[in-house]
């Protein structure tokens, strides 16, 4: 199907009556430990995705077979999916073309046999050149290729003046390393310490693979040898393959998280391809190289060229030597490098097998017809007046993920620009400036204005949400309520099985909550009832604190109740803490009813 088909949304809308109020769900059925097993959830990374299958379960509650369901801020596509699994249809809306073009590429059909043939062909054709620019000696003398590369920073013992490589001489805290020659613990966030570094991102160990084998693998320390064959090969190459294009778009700093000087690990005029070793960038520029001009069969060109871009961030220097941030821009003191060639193969497998998962479950037919992929503003939507049955939406929280800003480091090699003017983001410290948060509100209100239009009387809308702040969820709550008039629903808990920005316990919400809403039957806003001026205090059951609790799991559980018991607020942090002291004793992190 062509990619345009995906847009065109005349005859989408059917007449009928698809509406139903069927929710019987609880908390304890939206658990999502399970989803890191799945063939397709685990395949792809994006942040702050929802599991498909809790989709499922609000759009089978609250639409009939048919339906249209409406995701305007769709992300990684999770709600169409859902939606066409339950033989609904769906309407994806985001203004990233990284988005969209994984909405896209995860339903599109794809001949797998075509696939399979054109991936092998590219393996035969690549695979030798692209492992001999990592060539190096293995010990028996024979020569192998690197798979990865460990490189760390290295320091001058501020006691006896020897090189501290970070790499094995952690202490186990944060920044924290030991010198090996005197002991001295040094702490690479100060100041003074980090006067005293004088080597960046040395390569400091090596795992070497014998050409055209994955066993046999040997780890030993880098030498000077290794270093002139790899400068050698990399010369050598780029005689041949430097011209090919590679991003020249640069990264975008401090938009959500305010850092004097930009992000950590590189300069503040870095491009996306400043953000990748030397050898890696090169292999990176023949495969996409190879992808855009070689194959001719287009929805295959369109998912390898996926498979690339879902190869990029574990071929960045943005990794840690055992896992990687993907919501911040950050090239750490100590890293891993790993070898192109092997981590494309490795996607090829997970994604490609996803595909066949969800192309088992889904026909053709299906996902030619009843979805559409639309790249546009959320806040202006190109659809019909009371034409969508239900929305499912998962919106930017405030600052917590800059979603364009991140994948800009991905649409730049799809020749593409993420639209930063228009995204609903505003800086992550927003609680300490005045203005950011009702600033966000006139976004969401817009954004949530369009989705009330384009609803049916009596459909029905689930918002999944996520903040610590409190006047982030009271401004949400003014907005669905007072401003939009929604009708208030229910509201039910979603376990996280991960979080983002969790250094410590208490740092985030350990849940997201689903909170459904509905717009009136006869169309219009609804009457708002006087909100009842109760304490959230009042209406909180103890009887959870005679278990310890964490602060954000209590602060979870007064937001669910301000919502449903329809309180004027959520209180401060500082209010909450206040409260807890008086009947609670603290056991560590944990508050247990005294």
């Amino acid at each position: 199907m062509n990619k345009n088909d995906y847009k065109n949304l005349e005859g989408f809308f059917r007449e009928g009556e698809f509406i139903r109020d069927n929710f019987e769900f609880d908390d304890s059925d939206f658990s999502d430990k399970q989803r890191l097993s799945d063939p397709l959830f685990k395949s792809i990374g994006y942040p702050s995705k929802i599991y498909y299958q809790n989709i499922q379960k609000y759009i089978t509650s609250y639409t009939e077979p048919g339906g249209v369901v409406l995701d305007s801020c769709a992300g990684s596509g999770s709600t169409g999916i859902a939606a066409l699994l339950e033989n609904r249809r769906a309407v994806l809306i985001d203004n990233s073309p990284m988005a969209t073009n994984m909405e896209y590429n995860l339903i599109n059909y794809v001949d797998i046999s075509a696939l399979e043939k054109e991936y092998k062909k590219l393996i035969s054709e690549l695979e030798d050149d692209i492992n001999d620019i990592y060539k190096t000696q293995m010990s028996d003398g024979t020569f192998g290729y690197a798979d990865v590369i460990i490189a760390s920073n290295v320091y001058s013992c501020p006691d006896c003046t020897s090189e501290i490589v970070l790499y094995k001489n952690e202490t186990g805290k944060r920044s924290e390393y030991k010198c090996p020659n005197c002991g001295c613990i040094i702490n690479i966030a100060n100041n003074d310490i980090k006067a005293l570094q004088i080597d960046k991102r040395r390569p400091v160990e090596v795992t070497i693979y014998p050409f055209g084998k994955r066993t046999n693998k040997e780890v030993r320390d880098i030498t000077t040898s290794d270093i002139h064959l790899w400068d050698q090969q990399l010369k050598l190459y780029s005689d041949s393959y430097g011209d090919l294009w590679s991003p020249n778009e640069k990264i975008v700093y401090n938009r959500a998280y305010p850092r004097v000087g930009g992000w950590p690990g590189f300069p503040i005029d870095s491009s996306v391809s400043d953000l990748f070793p030397e050898k890696n960038l090169l292999a990176l520029k023949i495969l996409n190289n190879y992808i855009e001009t070689k194959i001719k069969n287009e929805p295959v060109r369109d998912f390898l060229k996926f498979i690339f871009l879902e190869t990029l961030f574990r071929t960045s220097s943005r990794l840690f030597t055992a896992s990687g941030i993907k919501n911040v821009y950050h090239i750490p003191p100590l890293g891993k490098e790993q070898n192109v060639m092997t981590v494309f193969k490795r996607k090829f497998k997970a994604i490609s097998e996803a595909k066949e998962f969800i192309q088992s479950k889904l026909g053709r037919e299906q996902t030619e017809n009843d979805i559409r992929i639309i790249r546009t503003d959320a806040k202006a939507l190109p659809l019909p007046d009371n034409s969508v049955d239900y929305a499912f939406i998962d919106p930017p929280y405030g600052g917590m993920v800059p979603y364009a800003e991140l994948n800009l480091f991905y649409s730049a090699w799809l020749h593409e620009k993420e639209d930063l003017e228009n995204e609903i983001i505003i800086p992550m410290d927003y609680e300490k400036k005045e203005g950011y948060v009702e600033l966000w509100g006139t976004y969401i209100e817009k954004a949530f204005g369009e989705v009330f239009r384009v609803l049916k009387p009596g459909a029905f809308f689930t918002v999944a949400f996520h903040s610590k702040f409190n006047n982030i969820w009271n401004e949400l709550k003014n907005i669905m309520q007072n401003n939009l008039g929604f009708e208030f629903v229910n509201i039910v808990e979603n376990e996280r099985s991960t979080t983002f920005h969790t250094n410590h316990i208490n740092d985030t919400n350990p849940v997201t909550a689903f909170i459904t809403y509905r717009k009136a039957t006869n169309g219009k806003k609804a009457i708002v009832k006087k909100t009842t001026r109760m304490s959230p205090f009042d209406v909180f059951d103890k009887e959870i604190l005679k278990e310890a609790c964490t602060f954000r799991a209590i602060q979870s559980q007064i937001i669910k109740d301000v919502n449903t018991y329809d309180l004027e607020g959520v209180p401060s942090d500082k209010e909450i803490n206040q409260w807890l002291e008086e009947i609670c004793d603290k056991v560590g992190e944990k508050y247990i009813l005294k």
